[in-house]
């Protein structure tokens, strides 16, 4: 299989604070250089580079994901590919005609209508009039604006903008269609009708480029992945994978910023204090990541200063965007606590623990005999649960995974 796109070894180069830069500015920034006796005391211009040494091929009739934080470098490869700049170092190779949905309304000028546009669009990509006007009704029908195509654009919606946008570049066929983050724009109807067209794209040998932070669309979309992080590759593979990763890195961040945040082990009334929180596995150890359906051991060490006859537990689940995914507590169980002085464990077992895939912390808490005083706190460190494959979205997924049974 023949590749149409080619990286080898792209960097990119911005000067932060450059505002200007024409062939003029250059030039009149270079003869004021001219003649300067020293620039040991001008501050040197601050480099970012947006990436560096990025190496990638893509096939024809492939897809490929570009996942990674903002600023990690997504849109710098969408805008070399369109050629909207050129890179500092290396070598792109691009085999074919290039359609890009890179921003919202890019290429259409606000005064003309959707009419106008369409021509003037399918005209910068190549299109003779003729096979313009042989596509214009697909066009026009795809983008489902026919009552607005003698409208200026610049009374359009967002949602119209887009659905012009996709309309002529899927409808025009590249062999190159870059998207990036045009379809969270939109209802859930176009989007749908977006993505079979995308499918058609595919199969009829157009490569895409696909920019999203929806990685469930990303994964339906696209067999391959890069996963970049300030600028550089840090997993390439197959989407599944590459983003099981980017996950991972997430989560963790994620959870980072939480156990910053999350109050630390207190005592409240200085009769116990929470010394340890332990994540377990059945074996009595802290795996590397549990899976769902795993047993967990919630495992608290405690210090007091006197025998607490009776006192109850309060363990808390809480994903690291904050939210409690359950609370369990000894007295809605009828389990009451006798705490030892000067020090003891309690357990908390849960045979069956159904999280979704994510990072999570546990809090624990010991109250009074009547559970309305809180006597001490603390909190685990973070865990992972690897969640079921091709669970590659936490915000839809859920917080759990019940058991369950189909039946026909």
């Amino acid at each position: 299989m023949s590749s149409i796109v080619e990286f080898r070894g792209v960097s990119k180069r911005y000067h932060l604070g450059l505002t200007r830069t024409t062939v003029l500015a250059k030039i009149g920034r270079q003869l004021r250089a001219v003649g300067r006796r020293s620039v040991v005391d001008r501050p040197e211009r601050t480099l970012l580079w947006a990436l560096r040494d990025v190496s990638f091929r893509l096939d024809r009739g492939r897809a490929l994901a570009l996942i990674g934080r903002n600023g990690a470098g997504k849109s710098t490869i969408l805008k070399l590919l369109a050629r909207i700049t050129n890179p500092t170092s290396g070598v792109i190779h691009i085999g074919g005609k290039v359609g890009a949905l890179i921003e919202l309304g890019s290429g259409f000028h606000p005064d003309l209508t959707g009419r106008q546009n369409v021509y003037l669009n399918g005209t910068i990509m190549g299109l003779r009039r003729r096979e313009i006007d042989r596509r214009f009704d697909e066009i026009v029908a795809f983008s489902e604006i026919e009552q607005f195509i003698d409208t200026p654009v610049k009374r359009y919606s967002s949602g119209m903008l887009v659905r012009l946008g996709f309309g002529v570049a899927a409808c025009i066929r590249p062999d190159v269609l870059l998207v990036d983050e045009v379809l969270a724009v939109g209802d859930a109807s176009f989007k749908q009708k977006c993505l079979a067209r995308i499918e058609q794209l595919l199969d009829g040998g157009t490569s895409i480029i696909f920019v999203s932070h929806n990685l469930y669309m990303a994964q339906s979309v696209c067999q391959e992945a890069l996963y970049l992080t300030d600028g550089l590759v840090k997993q390439s593979g197959r989407t599944h994978d590459v983003i099981e990763a980017y996950e991972r890195d997430l989560h963790e961040a994620r959870a980072k910023q939480f156990e910053g945040s999350i109050h630390e082990p207190c005592t409240l009334t200085g009769d116990v204090e929470i010394d340890q929180v332990d994540i377990l596995d059945s074996g009595g150890v802290r795996p590397r990541e549990f899976r769902t359906g795993d047993r967990v051991d919630v495992k608290v060490s405690y210090l007091a200063t006197q025998h607490i006859p009776e006192a109850n537990a309060v363990v808390r689940i809480i994903r690291t965007d904050g939210l409690t995914c359950c609370m369990v507590r000894s007295a809605i169980d009828d389990v009451p606590l006798s705490l030892r002085s000067p020090s003891g464990v309690f357990s908390l077992i849960l045979e069956d623990i159904r999280l979704s895939g994510g990072s999570y912390f546990i809090e624990t808490a010991i109250t009074n005999e009547t559970d309305n005083v809180v006597l001490a706190s603390g909190c685990s460190s973070s865990f992972y649960v690897r969640g079921p494959s091709r669970n590659s979205n936490p915000q839809r997924s859920g917080v759990f995974q019940p058991t369950r049974q189909w039946q026909t």
